[in-house]
């Protein structure tokens, strides 16, 4: 493989990841959503914190810096509560939706 052909493959599954975003933003939302809402049991909360570090891990390996910063942002927050498995408190859930704005404000 020439390295022409091999940037090409980067670019293709950079493109892919990125078309792949709003998906994997709308999930976090919707976990969140559900969490927020009492819909969902707080055992959840450890899915959401999957999903974003997940995305704080790959989002940097696919060029998308500031998604992987605002993910590993929203994950610190939230890893406390997953710890001790309760959802924050409705007086709280407002500085973590505004980390989850800022995470889906990232995304290209």
């Amino acid at each position: 493989m020439s390295a022409e052909e091999f940037r090409k493959q980067i670019e293709a599954l950079r493109a892919e990841y990125r078309a792949g975003l709003p998906d994997k933003l709308a999930e976090l939302d919707g976990l969140w959503r559900g969490l927020a809402s009492g819909a969902m049991q707080p055992g959840r909360l450890a899915d959401l914190r999957r999903g974003l570090h997940s995305l704080a891990g790959s989002a940097r390996t696919f060029g998308v810096a500031g998604v992987g910063e605002a993910a590993a942002a929203a994950e610190s927050w939230i890893e406390p509560y997953c710890n001790r498995g309760a959802v924050p408190a409705p007086a709280e859930q407002a500085d973590f939706q505004r980390l989850l704005d800022a995470l889906k404000q990232a995304a290209p």
